[in-house]
Formats: structure tokens, C-alpha cells, sequence
């Protein structure tokens, strides 16, 4: 999926670098068991001995850096699973930028920068100040984006240092700003924030907690949201693999998009629509990032020159929306 977080915030940065699978990242045995079954389904020969002789401690992210040399017969159909179930936008960036500096070495193992969002809290403000490139932004504080390179609540990260590395920062130096976490573990979240509570600290009310959804199968995600310590909450409803029906109770923004990058599935602009009118009636502000690769009106698809579907000039105007929740202007001072 092509990340295209930048049209929504003024900036990102990452605490932690990786992440432990979802479903736009399985695990690497998952993707051993899907090649195993397509290979069968198609009767071609495998020998699966050799396979796992060459792949058996493989993560994800070895699967996706050595896909065009799978040792295999066909490995092109190896290829095409691999493509179909590592969708994720970071991890196929950290697959390819494994070796530079700032990237983890292993997606699927995260690693921990220190010291990132200290930095960025002291970025000047830009609060009443127009952005000319990102209109919805305008007279809106600075716009932070957190982990759209990896998950910080990953399995395994103590809270003592995502307390350090994210919520201190945020309370001594960055109440001018507003910070969006998007994490697909929001049933961590919860027990972070109720960590937090225990230790006298509180979430700060410009730091948005934000989950994933991208199916019913992943609904879920929002109760477990509703129930984390913070004022404000957001879904990153992106990729949108189908028509869902969200609870919007004690929600305060929603973001939604179509997939993109290699082996995207279609997206139904009328999902978009009906969500669209659940905002509206819910009075939760709505955004539409992109349309994304393949985008399907009312069932005919839609030709687009942008190819993730990032240019909201191509698209239905019914959809050139994006709206910023009105708690976003109350950073900081006003708070």
C-alpha cells in the first residue's frame, strides 16, 4: 500500500522502527503454508525438504526481499502469493532499505530510535498558519503522524520506554502540536493507558489514538479503542477491502482509502459513501485519503492517471473531502 500519510499530517516520526505482523503483514509461516497450498491447487511439483532447507527461519520480510529468487520451480507463483498478502507499505520499505541508516534491519523484529520524538516536539508551531499545499491543515497546530514506519506497541515493548520515548516528550515540549498513534494492537493501548494512570501520568489530550480497520473481521479494533484513557480517538479505515458498518460512538475522526502497489484489490467508492453518511449522522469528521489503485464506481472501474488514486481532482466530487476534527484547533494553551 503506497503511503501517502503526508496528505493528512505535516510530518511523521518513529519511535520504533518494525512490527510483529497484522493482516497486511502475516507472518512468514503463513506465507510458507499459502505457497504449499498454491502449489498444490495448481498440482506442481514441490519439494518442500529443499524449501524449508532455504526458508526455514525466513521472516516475512526475507520472503518479500528474496521473492523473485524463491527455490522453487515457477517461483513466479511463489512471487504472486507474496505480492497478494505483504500489502504493507512500510514493511516493503524497510525490505528494500534494510542496509540504510534509520530503517530496521528486520522488519519483522523492531528496533527502537530514541530520542525522535523529543526532537520533534521542539519543531516550530504552525499553529493560524495556512498550509498552501494541504488546505484542510490550515490555521490547524502542526499535524505529527506516529509510526507510520512500524508499530510502537508491538508485543514486547515495555511501557516504561514508550512512556520515555513518546508521552514525556509530548507533555514537557510538544503541547503545541497534535500528534496522531496509529496502532493495530489498540487492546495494547488500553493497557498502556491504564499503566499510565497507575503511575500518575496522563495521556496527553493532544495525542490521538488511532487504530486500523480494514475489514469486519477487524471491528474489533474499534471497541478495544473506545476503551483506551485519552480524549481523542481515530480510525485509519485504510486499505478498505469491504462494505463495513462502524459504531462511531466516542469516535472523532474517521480516514478512509483504497489500496495500492502491487496486486491492490478493488475498492467500491460506494464504502466510502456510506460511511460518508455514518459521519455525518455520528457528527465525526470524515476524510478521504485516496482512492488507491483500483477503484470501483458503482461497480465500473474508475480510470485514474494518479496511481494510488491520490489526486482528489480525478475523483467524484461527492468525495473531495476532507474535513479535520474541530478538537484539533484546541491544542496546547487553548486546551
Amino acid at each position: 500500500m503506497k503511503n501517502t500519510t503526508s496528505e493528512w499530517s505535516d510530518s511523521t516520526i518513529n519511535p520504533v522502527m518494525g512490527c510483529d505482523g497484522c493482516e497486511l503483514w502475516p507472518p512468514g509461516v503463513k506465507i510458507r503454508n499459502l505457497i504449499f497450498k498454491k502449489y498444490e491447487e495448481n498440482d506442481i511439483k514441490i519439494d518442500k525438504d529443499h524449501f524449508d532447507q532455504h526458508t526455514e527461519d525466513w521472516t516475512t520480510m526475507n520472503f518479500v526481499q528474496n521473492k523473485k529468487r524463491l527455490p522453487l520451480e515457477k517461483p513466479s507463483l511463489g512471487e504472486i502469493i507474496i505480492d497478494e498478502n505483504c500489502k504493507c507499505y512500510a514493511g516493503k520499505t524497510h525490505a528494500m532499505r534494510a542496509e540504510n541508516k534509520g530503517y530496521a534491519r528486520n522488519f519483522d523484529r523492531p528496533e527502537l530510535h530514541e530520542g525522535r520524538i523529543e526532537k520533534a516536539a521542539k519543531w516550530p508551531e504552525l499553529n493560524g498558519k495556512a498550509r498552501m499545499d494541504k488546505p484542510w491543515l490550515d490555521g490547524l497546530p502542526r499535524v505529527i503522524f506516529i509510526s507510520d514506519m512500524g508499530d510502537a506497541l508491538v508485543e514486547g515493548m515495555p511501557f516504561s520506554v514508550l512512556t520515555n520515548q513518546v508521552i514525556i516528550p509530548i507533555l514537557k515540549a510538544g503541547n503545541r502540536h497534535m500528534w496522531l498513534w496509529l496502532s493495530k494492537r489498540p487492546n495494547k493501548m488500553v493497557e498502556f493507558g491504564e499503566y499510565l494512570h497507575r503511575n500518575n501520568i496522563y495521556w496527553p489530550d493532544n495525542l490521538m489514538a488511532m487504530t486500523t480497520v480494514t475489514s469486519n473481521k477487524s471491528l474489533g479494533r474499534v471497541n478495544d479503542l473506545r476503551q483506551v484513557r485519552c480524549q481523542l480517538k481515530g480510525l485509519s479505515v485504510e486499505p478498505l477491502w469491504e462494505e463495513i458498518e462502524i459504531n462511531l460512538t466516542d469516535i472523532d475522526w474517521v480516514i478512509v482509502g483504497g489500496e495500492s502497489g502491487v496486486a491492490s484489490k478493488e475498492f467500491e467508492l460506494n464504502w466510502a459513501r456510506k460511511l460518508s453518511v455514518q459521519c455525518e449522522e455520528a457528527k465525526v469528521a470524515f476524510f478521504v485519503k485516496q482512492l488507491g489503485k483500483n477503484p470501483m464506481n458503482n461497480g465500473k472501474p474508475l480510470d485514474l492517471a494518479n496511481t494510488h488514486g491520490g489526486d482528489w481532482n480525478e475523483w467524484p466530487e461527492d468525495l473531495r473531502v476532507r474535513q479535520m476534527p474541530n478538537s484539533f484547533k484546541l491544542t496546547g494553551g487553548d486546551r
